[in-house]
């Protein structure tokens, strides 16, 4: 019996340790990864053309080095931080929005407001 306990406890042990890093794997991706990942996102979402997602892609790693910058310049003051990349967040997000069609502006706009209702979801989650 507490063997049993033992070893169940030990497979608990390791499954929460890998849970762990791959959600710090996740948060710590290079700017180049995030941005891959978003414009394949965008891709599926909004069927992007090949010269919308060499011209999206641009500004969102533009955006994802710039993000990472303030983030190390800020030291510990998120809040500072989180008000600089709204900033560069909404010009980014006029920048993307050029290359789309008025149908994909409107698909767009309508995930950016899901993904802003889902936020405190996630925050939860992590």
């Amino acid at each position: 019996m507490k063997n049993g306990m033992l070893t169940l406890f030990a497979i608990l042990f390791c499954t929460a340790i890998s849970v762990a890093q791959e959600r710090g794997n996740r948060q710590n991706r290079s700017p180049e990864e995030r941005a891959k990942a978003e414009i394949e996102r965008l891709q599926t979402t909004l069927d992007l053309s090949k010269s919308q997602q060499d011209s999206i892609s641009y500004y969102i790693l533009q955006a994802n080095k710039q993000q990472r910058q303030v983030m190390e310049q800020a030291g510990g003051d998120r809040k500072a931080a989180f008000e600089k990349m709204r900033a560069q967040r909404e010009a980014t997000q006029a920048k993307i929005k050029s290359f789309m069609t008025k149908e994909q502006v409107e698909k767009y706009d309508a995930l950016q407001k899901e993904r802003l209702q889902n936020r405190p979801q996630r925050q939860r989650n992590n």
